[in-house]
């Protein structure tokens, strides 16, 4: 019995390790969170969707650095596929059947978690301009909300050189990135914004 109960509560601290990964449960669950998902269509019950799937994923994967996501038909605001048991690190596995619905219904909108809070990368832009997806979303474990679209491919070297040089000149990881990313809009076609910020 105690060799269980020790498993049971090593399993516990194993799931919760990652301290930075942790939600704020209060704010994720607060009125002001889930207005941040009025501002993203003019479709209450698509709205109404992505607010319950952030909750869920965000709670799934809170202390984690996995990632969950989703795929929703934006006419009908159903869900359509689902990834939700990865075991790689900050990164989705696209299962066979994904393959399938992604590759014979465009237009699709996604929604995933980054556990490291961090803006849209790279890789996201390109599979979103690659699956020919309407729209990503993404929800931060620390709150924040971002959504983004790519009509072009990035670099990804290009994008990694550029978050390299703004960190060598003093930026935290985050504004790197965001700052990497400002500079790539100017020549390749891609939109992205912090969802409920001017920015």
């Amino acid at each position: 019995m105690k060799g269980i109960q020790r498993e049971m509560l090593f399993e516990k601290q194993r799931y919760g390790r990652n301290k930075e990964t942790q939600i704020n449960h209060s704010y994720i669950n607060s009125g002001r969170y889930r207005r941040k998902f009025d501002l993203i269509s003019d479709n209450k019950k698509l709205n109404k969707l992505l607010h319950f799937l952030a909750k869920r994923m965000l709670n799934h994967r809170a202390g984690t650095l996995y990632e969950d996501m989703y795929w929703i038909d934006p006419d009908t605001a159903k869900i359509v596929a689902g990834e939700c048991n990865s075991k790689l690190e900050e990164q989705i596995e696209y299962s066979d059947k994904t393959i399938e619905i992604v590759d014979t219904m465009p237009g699709l909108l996604t929604i995933h978690t980054h556990p490291n809070s961090f803006p849209p990368s790279a890789v996201d832009f390109n599979s979103n301009y690659e699956h020919n997806y309407i729209l990503g979303i993404i929800c931060c474990h620390n709150g924040r909300i971002f959504v983004y679209n790519a009509n072009e491919e990035i670099d990804i070297n290009l994008y990694t050189a550029y978050v390299q040089k703004f960190k060598l000149e003093g930026l935290e990881e985050y504004d790197a990135q965001w700052a990497a990313l400002n500079v790539i809009k100017e020549n390749v076609d891609i939109s992205f914004k912090e969802v409920g910020t001017d920015e």
